[in-house]
């Protein structure tokens, strides 16, 4: 297993995806959806259930070797599921969404539930899967081809849930955690990926990191800046993250911000420089 570390340096697009259908696995280039599910059905809270949410982004725009839109530096976007918006770096994107199904999972799940976005393509060699968690080394150690092949299985969300051509940027919740429900419950994809890539509860702000993971075992950090030998475990906030804000219903892609080169702090203070002396020569005046 490799894990590469990838600074990409690609500007973001300023135009919103196309409202179309989504794409499944199948199509190789899966459509990216936010998805949560709640199986716990003892304790003060009893519900279970499942939303899936689509994001209006595919695999490929944050596949690396693509120069995938949305993995360089200096990248902000933020869905927001309370007012059915999207913003990229700034700027709304201009694109019909329905995400109401997320307040209705958080109104009944919203104290058990866990999420994660995830993406998939089961066609190309090798496969490529999008998943969100906060590895430790033994556990990125651990990961394997047939860990990234079963990850594929969460294909039947689409299939069995009929969404695969539902209007894209929709959701979909449902009273249920069951397999043939909007999230699969126990195969492939359960409290986490392959009891490895963790997923986060559902609780404010709560984050992932992002992970590409090929069917030949290799995986990449999407957002990175940093060397190779840095520290991959844990939550890497210098690397790209997905952040839920369950109050604010908001989930929020954010990559590493671009430090200036020495030169750019050179020319800037000798720009400061220049307008001291300037405002000095006309008080002096």
């Amino acid at each position: 297993m490799k894990l590469q570390t990838i600074v990409a340096a690609v500007a973001l697009a300023a135009t919103g995806a196309a409202n179309a259908s989504l794409n499944d696995f199948a199509s190789g280039n899966g459509s990216v959806a936010f998805i949560a599910y709640d199986t716990i059905s003892t304790g003060a809270n009893t519900a279970v259930g499942s939303v899936f949410v689509d994001l209006g982004l595919t695999l490929n725009d944050f596949d690396p070797l693509l120069a995938g839109n949305v993995t360089g530096l200096n990248n902000k976007i933020v869905w927001n599921f309370g007012t059915n918006t999207i913003t990229k770096n700034g700027n709304l994107v201009a694109a019909t969404n329905d995400f109401s199904a997320f307040s209705s999972f958080v109104a009944a799940n919203g104290v058990d539930g866990k999420w994660a976005v995830i993406a998939g393509d089961s066609v190309s060699v090798p496969q490529r899967v999008l998943t969100t968690g906060t590895p430790t080394a033994t556990q990125l150690a651990t990961e394997n081809s047939s860990a990234t092949a079963g990850a594929l299985g969460v294909q039947s969300m689409f299939v069995n849930a009929g969404v695969s051509n539902a209007v894209d940027n929709g959701s979909y919740f449902a009273n249920s955690a069951a397999d043939n429900s909007y999230v699969a419950k126990t195969s492939n994809f359960s409290l986490n990926w392959q009891n490895k890539l963790k997923w986060q509860a559902t609780t404010t702000n709560s984050q992932n990191n992002f992970v590409y993971a090929l069917g030949d075992g290799n995986e990449t950090l999407l957002g990175a800046d940093a060397p190779a030998s840095a520290d991959f475990t844990g939550l890497l906030n210098q690397r790209g993250t997905f952040t839920l804000d369950k109050e604010a219903q908001t989930l929020t892609w954010a990559t590493a911000v671009a430090v200036p080169e020495p030169s750019s702090y050179a020319l800037a203070l000798i720009g400061l420089a220049a307008i001291g002396v300037a405002a000095r020569r006309r008080a002096a005046k």
